[in-house]
């Protein structure tokens, strides 16, 4: 399975994942010609993708999804939640709807959802697998993470998860005490140490990948995000590729198998 994150953070998120011929974006936070452009980069064409699946109503994650769908004739898949809040115009735009902790297939891929705790309508967080069984959990947008949520992510071979704010930060920050409190609440975003104390509980002897997402443009650094998660990755000793999105461009290109290949020598990492 290929996975490309091409944008993550409030100015917008869409992910890119393609196994066996099926290709889907999983967000559409970008414009039409962004999310083109950002595809491109990659060698990768959005004449393949086959649908968009939305987490969640938020502008940052569904900004350019009817332009998009519209315009490729790409069917959004979404809650009957997430469709009301978001306002997708149906007569215009394919829409097909799903319910949260369920499994729907896409072509070659299977789609879990998980419902996730979010000021959101229905949010859900996703585990994408693929025909040999490889596995990708994505979740952005978490204020607090349920057992449920952490069960259905755990031992995946790519994880793709929030790690929003440091504390410190947010609270010293500009923001108002308002918006700090909604961040900061079980329905807002996870802090770098919640996330990296969750993530410890869903790495596995199947994860090679980790790439946090989602991070804050004022209340956070990828230094202190890295730092973390490097020194996370050195406690238990796993073998375990590490990245962090890119809000303003694509990251790259990450391969999963469930049972991965060694790299042919000389071979060196992107990240």
């Amino acid at each position: 399975m290929l996975v490309a994150p091409l944008g993550s953070g409030s100015a917008g998120n869409c992910f890119y994942f393609e196994s066996d011929g099926t290709a889907i974006l999983v967000d559409a936070g970008l414009g039409v010609r962004e999310t083109k452009k950002r595809l491109a980069s990659l060698g990768l064409d959005i004449e393949k993708v086959s649908a968009i699946v939305i987490t969640h109503e938020h502008s940052d994650h569904v900004h350019g999804a009817q332009r998009i769908a519209r315009r490729h004739d790409i069917p959004i898949y979404c809650t009957e939640g997430t469709l009301s809040a978001a306002g997708f115009d149906t007569d215009e735009t394919p829409v097909i709807l799903f319910e949260n902790n369920t499994t729907f297939q896409i072509g070659e891929l299977n789609v879990h959802a998980k419902r996730t705790i979010h000021d959101a309508a229905d949010s859900a967080c996703f585990v994408i697998e693929s025909r040999d069984g490889s596995r990708a959990g994505i979740a952005s947008d978490l204020g607090y993470v349920d057992d449920d949520v952490r069960r259905h992510l755990s031992d995946c071979d790519g994880l793709f998860f929030e790690s929003n704010h440091d504390l410190d930060m947010l609270r010293t920050g500009s923001y108002p005490w308002s918006l700090k409190r909604r961040i900061m609440s079980r329905y807002g975003h996870l802090s770098n140490d919640d996330a990296i104390s969750a993530i410890e509980r869903m790495l596995g002897p199947a994860t090679r990948t980790l790439c946090l997402i989602h991070l804050s443009q004022k209340n956070n650094h990828e230094s202190i995000v890295r730092d973390m998660a490097t020194r996370l990755l050195r406690r238990t000793g796993a073998p375990i590729e590490l990245a962090v999105a890119k809000q303003y461009e694509a990251t790259g290109l990450f391969s999963l198998s469930r049972t991965p290949a060694p790299p042919p020598p000389g071979q060196m990492a992107l990240f």
